[in-house]
């Protein structure tokens, strides 16, 4: 659900910092958002509120005609672990072409593929965006063939199924 009503970060803001206050500002637009029906709240920049940036606590990805896109890194958006990650696996395994770019809503809504990253939804399909009173499908509701890979290729190296050849695993003892 597109919100139109809050704003997760402000610019010159700590939006690109992991502090609890960040997400304290996402709970109530989330509650707002599942108390229609919604699972999770996509926000739009403060400025114009024409570009998407994060959904509450996920980077998010559109992929349209075998190009990822992701909202560039402009300090508003949080530097995710698992965003890098996949923009790496999708650079370095897929080999396809990935931007770091202003991503309109329009954009989203249109995408071939949606998904959002983070630690604890890792890569998780995006299949309808309310916005406007509308509702947009996006892929028929199903995981996409890329956002399917991407997961399938970071889980099966945090699984171990998978070569680490990035060296991203690190024992702990």
């Amino acid at each position: 659900h597109v919100t139109n009503d809050y704003h997760r970060a402000a610019p010159k803001g700590i939006g690109n910092v992991k502090a609890i206050g960040n997400y304290s500002a996402s709970l109530l637009p989330l509650i707002k958002a599942k108390n229609e029906g919604y699972d999770e709240v996509i926000y739009l920049n403060a400025g114009d509120e024409e570009l998407i940036e994060e959904a509450g606590a996920a980077n998010m990805f559109i992929i349209k005609d075998n190009v990822l896109k992701t909202p560039k890194l402009a300090g508003s958006i949080l530097p995710g672990v698992t965003r890098d990650s996949v923009l790496t696996l999708a650079r370095e395994i897929l080999e396809i072409d990935v931007r770091e770019t202003d991503v309109t809503l329009n954009e989203v809504c249109t995408a071939d593929e949606v998904f959002c990253t983070g630690t604890a939804v890792v890569v998780t399909p995006v299949g309808k965006i309310a916005s406007d009173n509308k509702e947009y499908i996006i892929n028929g509701e199903k995981i996409g063939k890329i956002t399917n890979e991407l997961r399938s290729l970071l889980i099966g190296i945090q699984r171990e199924e998978r070569e680490d050849t990035f060296n991203w695993l690190q024992s702990v003892d």
